[in-house]
């Protein structure tokens, strides 16, 4: 009887083990991933060239790309309400010590004035100072110039439409990554269309 168990033990198929599958190179990874390493790149690329394009017309005012951030960070705020430094740290994602540089260039320069919190005695507020409106007419004419080069050729209908689907992918990004309460993201909400975004289109193309 004790054999002819033993046989049958014998008989039994055996499991299979399972083979790893191979792992896949950088090459075969990006060509699965054609759409979001394209549209990745696009969008980090379009952002940079722009902020370059832009300093390059503002130059002459003598800020660096970080002071810009941190003034435009200040000035972008729903009521021009002055923030901690702690606050604009967090939204512009930089460090507090050399974000205090930065603030501390910037108040030797006469764009930010730092004074106390109203509530709170341990902290200090930042806020822009109206130096920012003397160069108005030369940071909109630059922001128009920077945009008319990277838009030419495309037509108002056109434009509001890359307006309006990039709208719909930030709206789409905003919640899987929680940012309905990101203070730098309250700056970013779009109107539910183009029209009423107060942007001005072109309605023919933007000569080369």
């Amino acid at each position: 009887m004790s054999e002819a168990v033993a046989a049958a033990d014998r008989l039994r198929a055996k499991p299979r083990k399972t083979q790893a599958k191979p792992s896949r190179t950088v090459e075969q990874l990006r060509a699965e991933l054609e759409v979001e390493h394209t549209l990745s790149w696009l969008f980090v690329d379009i952002h940079r060239l722009l902020t370059k394009n832009f300093e390059a017309r503002v130059k002459s005012l003598g800020l660096t790309r970080s002071q810009w951030r941190v003034v435009f960070a200040l000035k972008r705020s729903d009521i021009g309400a002055p923030m901690t430094q702690t606050q604009i740290a967090d939204m512009l994602e930089m460090e507090k010590a050399p974000l205090g540089k930065i603030l501390d260039r910037l108040e030797a320069g006469g764009w930010i004035l730092r004074k106390n919190h109203p509530t709170d005695r341990r902290a200090r507020v930042v806020a822009a100072t109206s130096k920012i409106e003397k160069y108005a007419e030369e940071l909109a004419a630059a922001a128009k110039a920077t945009f008319a080069l990277t838009l030419q050729g495309m037509r108002q209908h056109e434009v509001k439409e890359l307006i309006a689907r990039t709208s719909e992918a930030l709206s789409a990004a905003r919640p899987s990554i929680n940012l309905e309460g990101d203070d730098e993201f309250r700056f970013l909400r779009r109107p539910e269309n183009a029209e009423g975004s107060g942007a001005q289109v072109p309605d023919r193309e933007v000569p080369a």
